[in-house]
């Protein structure tokens, strides 16, 4: 599936509360240097540059120099409602619904295939179940398969609406006909103290259930989740540790994140990525 570099990865919502805890001013959004909000123009991830451009603190578009994509967004006073990626084989769209709180309340996304026309949807609900709790459901139907995919996590958030950890069960098609029942858990996330790239992108904070897209404003150190079938036939997972180097203001300027296998034991592989603002 497509991860759009916001972004870097894209979702569910909280209402996030900001923090003080690298000791900056309320009115500089952690920038020593004026009041006018950090941004990111321009990122480097394993390979490939993206710039960024905005109206005010508003994301407008997002070009990958590498690949030609371009990815537009498009809002509802503050909150993001759609990004729309053009490649030269693909497409992708994502819609976003909120209810009357401005909670994330729907997602969809679509991706097309502009040569074969194949289309892959999913879509994602979420339920508020207390200001800590949000229960997600998904749905993913793929063109050329009867099968569905289905799951539903159940999300517990931290103080500050960001993502914590989840529980997680799957109904899984197999290659072989039939499907997988599936459980698995993402562990409470390690976050650093410092300031996340898109800390000041206007409605960016909204969108949560990846781990690049958690409602945090901080970075996270360590991730783990593992989906497990319970027939025991197969596993699905993301396991990662990142490291970071920061300028003056808390925000990163190099990210190398590695990935490990299952048990979390054996490096699978690494990539590095790069980020320059506005101004520090």
């Amino acid at each position: 599936m497509k991860k759009t570099y916001l972004l870097l990865p894209i979702f569910f919502l909280a209402s996030c509360s900001s923090s003080n805890d690298d000791n900056d001013s309320p009115n500089n959004n952690g920038n020593n240097n004026d009041s006018s909000p950090v941004l990111v123009t321009k990122m480097v991830a394993d390979g490939e540059t993206s710039t960024y451009t905005y109206n005010g603190s508003k994301i407008a578009q997002i070009k990958n120099i590498t690949n030609g994509e371009v990815t537009s967004f498009s809002y509802s006073g503050d909150l993001i409602t759609q990004q729309v990626t053009t490649g030269s084989s693909t497409s992708y769209k994502t819609t976003y619904t909120y209810d009357g709180s401005s909670r994330l309340s729907k997602k969809v996304y679509i991706e097309n295939s502009l040569s074969s026309g194949a289309v892959s949807t999913v879509e994602t609900n979420y339920t508020y179940l207390s200001s800590n709790s949000v229960k997600i459901t998904y749905t993913a139907n793929f063109t050329g398969s009867p099968a569905m995919r289905t799951g539903s996590k159940t999300a517990t958030l931290n103080a500050d609406g960001s993502l914590n950890s989840w529980t997680e069960t799957a109904s899984v098609p197999s290659n072989t006909g039939g499907f997988h029942s599936a459980t698995g858990t993402l562990q409470p996330i390690v976050y650093d103290t410092k300031n996340i790239p898109f800390k000041n992108i206007t409605g960016f904070l909204k969108i949560i259930d990846t781990e690049d897209e958690n409602g945090s404003i901080h970075n996270i150190l360590s991730y783990n989740n593992v989906l497990n079938y319970n027939n025991g036939t197969g596993a699905e997972w993301g396991i990662f540790k990142s490291t970071y180097e920061y300028n003056d203001s808390g925000y990163p300027t190099k990210n190398v994140r590695t990935y490990y296998n299952k048990t979390g034991t054996g490096i699978t592989n690494s990539e590095v990525n790069t980020y320059e603002y506005n101004h520090l």
